[in-house]
């Protein structure tokens, strides 16, 4: 009796089983069939897009014949770089690499520009926001050989820019070190007892893998470049890094080109990473070395300096800084400023101040906070 149960039950889950086997074969079955039609539908679909697609490139074949901005590069082949080179000679900017294309620009001798790729004739530049062309024969990546220090050169824009703030004022603009200090002492003021090195060697970026005195001159011509385009005298105590000009050389240079301002362009180091920011350098009220009316105008300009610099860039502002210590400042006979940029030792700020199009920001901010000190200024003249 209990054996022919037991027969039972194992006849039921055998035909219970094989029920379950069918039903599943039919679902499996039937999906397979909607993914062969779903897979069918697709190829049909991608067929039709195929056959409209080449309907349109028959019909429409003139729409990428004048896609020449971008497949020029891939026509002349650009080896990608990154390096600044001047112009050596007055040369046209354009805007594709060809002698056909549209002028930006046409760049001053001397003018300064950051290179993105090199091909046989031509070479790629970076220049406020844009990509740009100019012809290798016009350019160098050494600085002209008459570009001599103090001397002013030809300004190739013309006095477009000339206003009445600005005409008949001279900028001298001081790119801060240079390629070897000078570790020899002078005093930090006339008459004083206390000294400090001729000239510091400066500090290096943590990121860029600049050193100060060269990201300081980059920055410097391009400042030149822009002063003289709205209308200033401009002149430089160093263009080149083989130099060997003490603080107090360059504070007497200055003044013997008769300069209304003292612009001296510097980079900021700390031994804490995180510290960021731009600031500016004046003498105090109590500073022993100069006039209270030099004072003044020192404050007022590192003031219109520093304001107008982070509205440009949206560095951290960390105002003027007063102090009677650098003999740059203390030797001086004109209003004086020194701007420290940014901090080489963050790695944002280092990385900003190396970039082409920030330090076309950073050009303007400068520039803009000394037509302001003019402005605030009146008819002033030294």
């Amino acid at each position: 009796m209990k054996k022919s149960k037991l027969v039972i039950i194992l006849v039921s889950c055998i035909a219970l089983l094989a029920v379950i086997l069918f039903v599943c074969s039919f679902f499996i079955l039937k999906q397979a069939k909607e993914t062969r039609e779903e897979a069918r539908q697709m190829a049909m679909e991608a067929l039709d897009e195929t056959r409209e697609a080449e309907e349109k490139e028959t019909v429409q074949p003139e729409e990428t014949q004048d896609n020449t901005e971008d497949t020029q590069d891939s026509i002349i082949a650009f080896e990608d770089t990154q390096d600044n080179i001047f112009i050596i000679q007055e040369a046209n900017i354009r805007t594709e690499p060809s002698t056909d294309a549209e002028i930006i620009e046409t760049a001053p001798k001397s003018k300064l520009f950051k290179r993105t790729g090199i091909s046989t004739d031509w070479s790629r530049l970076e220049y406020n926001g844009q990509t740009c062309y100019v012809s290798n024969d016009l350019i160098s990546t050494e600085m002209p050989a008459d570009a001599v220090n103090g001397e002013l050169l030809e300004n190739g824009t013309g006095d477009a820019g000339v206003t009445e703030q600005t005409a008949g004022k001279v900028v001298v603009i001081d790119p801060g070190h240079q390629g070897q200090g000078d570790s020899g002492q002078e005093p930090i003021g006339p008459g004083a007892s206390q000294t400090k090195p001729r000239v510091s060697s400066g500090t290096s970026g943590s990121v860029s893998g600049l050193d100060e005195y060269e990201l300081n001159l980059i920055v410097s011509l391009q400042l030149r470049t822009e002063l003289e385009s709205r209308g200033y005298t401009v002149y430089m105590t160093r263009e080149t890094h083989e130099v060997s000009m003490s603080n107090k050389e360059r504070a007497d240079y200055a003044a013997a080109q008769g300069g209304d301002i003292f612009v001296r362009i510097h980079a900021n180091g700390s031994e804490d990473s995180s510290v960021s920011g731009a600031l500016t350098m004046a003498p105090s009220d109590a500073n022993p070395f100069l006039s209270q009316d030099l004072i003044t105008k020192s404050q007022a300009l590192s003031q219109c300096v520093i304001d107008s610099y982070v509205a440009a860039t949206g560095f951290n502002n960390q105002g003027v800084y007063m102090t009677d210590d650098m003999s740059g400042i203390n030797w001086c006979s004109m209003p004086v400023t020194i701007v420290e940029m940014g901090y080489m030792s963050n790695a944002s700020d280092d990385a900003a101040m190396a970039d082409a199009s920030m330090q076309a920001n950073m050009v303007d901010g400068i520039a803009n906070g000394i037509d302001q000190y003019f402005a605030s200024q009146g008819s002033f003249k030294n």
